[in-house]
């Protein structure tokens, strides 16, 4: 079936199907929307269409059919939806956010008070997440110098951050 004969065949019932969409739609444009992926279902299946889908009674089924296989597909994405919306987050998910982000701050506090150096050295590896060559490539440390640094950097940083949290248990 080519494309004068497919216009022939199913044009003429443009008018009834239209209504029926608004009809099951309720809206002008959903209404031409599943009309036409109604035209774009009968065009694939042109040569397989029996002879009764050229029948208005076939048409007005096959419109219905596509209006509730899309209906329902939308039901079940906006379900979905509202199941992973449905739920409110959980508390203690919650305040282990909050309490991150502070534990972060804080620590980005203590960084900042560390002697140009370390701080430096410590972002380089700790944030930046740069190894030890590039870091030496860097600063001109030996990668000794700079494991060392790193080391007690990181003791220091520690020790200070547990004095700070055993005040805010306590």
């Amino acid at each position: 079936m080519d494309a004068r004969e497919f216009k022939q065949r199913f044009m003429p019932h443009y008018k009834l199907l239209y209504r029926v969409a608004y009809h099951l739609t309720s809206n002008a444009q959903d209404a031409e929307d599943l009309l036409q992926d109604l035209y774009l279902k009968l065009w694939q299946k042109r040569d397989e269409l029996p002879d009764e889908a050229m029948k208005e009674a076939y048409l007005v089924t096959m419109i219905r059919h596509l209006f509730v296989d899309q209906h329902r597909l939308k039901r079940l994405d906006t379900s979905a939806e509202l199941k992973e919306e449905a739920s409110p987050p959980d508390e203690r998910s919650l305040d282990h956010q909050i309490d991150a982000k502070d534990e972060a701050q804080k620590m980005e506090g203590l960084i900042n008070e560390l002697p140009g150096r370390d701080a430096k050295i410590i972002r380089m590896h700790v944030v930046d997440n740069l190894s030890y060559e590039e870091i030496e490539q860097d600063t001109g440390l030996s990668q000794g110098n700079i494991r060392i640094i790193v080391m007690r950097t990181k003791k220091k940083l520690k020790q200070q951050f547990n004095n700070i949290t055993k005040t805010w248990t306590n």
